[in-house]
């Protein structure tokens, strides 16, 4: 279910960017088997609505009448349509600044919550930038070494420092759902632990995006992790 919202908040995102929202963060969180803090994070910055006067983890009802209509009639949609078992599944608006902003998530991230927002944000749109390139749609991209050679230019061009690099690069596979292993073998060829000559990165890109079998796509990057690896899904 996550891989189809995903989709769906993608195109929302392209739709609203530049009039209703100046940045977002679209990132997976889910594992196998299901637990119950599994959750996708379409996380909108919102220039329209007024900062609150206090501040809590979950929005108050009068924050969430300020949120445009059309973010909220498409929340709405999607939540009626894909969210329907009442014991598991359920729609939370939160203040996602807010939720950054403790001691452990600063302390992770060796960042401020101003510079977490941009690299999340920044991370997401090349993301984005990425899967809707024609050399995904069209599977042409000549490697896994151009793949991972274009996220450093993207992440070169949009993010400046160390750390800020490390975690865009850690944000742009989490939005792709490239996960852990992956985003360790990616690393690999840009330090050219690998050479990138290979097509386990995109089998499993290209499987995700065409089938949406997440199970599916993992077997075809499979071969080169260990057999016992634990993979989040």
């Amino acid at each position: 279910m996550q891989i189809k919202l995903h989709k769906l908040f993608r195109s929302l995102v392209l739709k609203w960017r530049n009039s209703l929202i100046n940045g977002c963060v679209l990132t997976y969180h889910f594992e196998s088997p299901r637990t119950p803090d599994d959750s996708l994070y379409a996380c909108l910055s919102i220039p329209s609505m007024n900062p609150p006067t206090s501040r809590s983890i979950y929005l108050s009802e009068e924050q969430k009448t300020q949120i445009p209509p059309e973010i909220r009639d498409a929340m709405a949609d999607l939540s009626s349509r894909f969210l329907v078992n009442p014991q598991q599944d359920k729609l939370e608006i939160r203040d996602y600044e807010f939720e950054l902003d403790r001691p452990k998530v600063l302390s992770d991230y060796s960042s401020s919550v101003d510079e977490i927002l941009n690299f999340a944000s920044k991370g997401t749109e090349i993301a984005l930038e990425l899967l809707s390139d024609d050399r995904t749609k069209q599977l042409s991209w000549r490697n896994d070494g151009e793949l991972a050679s274009t996220i450093k230019q993207y992440i070169d061009a949009y993010l400046v420092g160390e750390n800020e690099r490390n975690w865009g690069l850690h944000f742009v596979c989490n939005s792709m759902c490239l996960g852990t292993h992956i985003e360790k073998y990616l690393r690999g060829m840009l330090n050219q632990s690998f050479d990138g000559e290979d097509y386990w990165a995109l089998g499993y890109l290209y499987e995700l995006e065409n089938s949406g079998d997440i199970r599916e796509a993992f077997q075809r990057f499979l071969p080169i992790t260990e057999l016992n690896a634990r993979f989040f899904l």
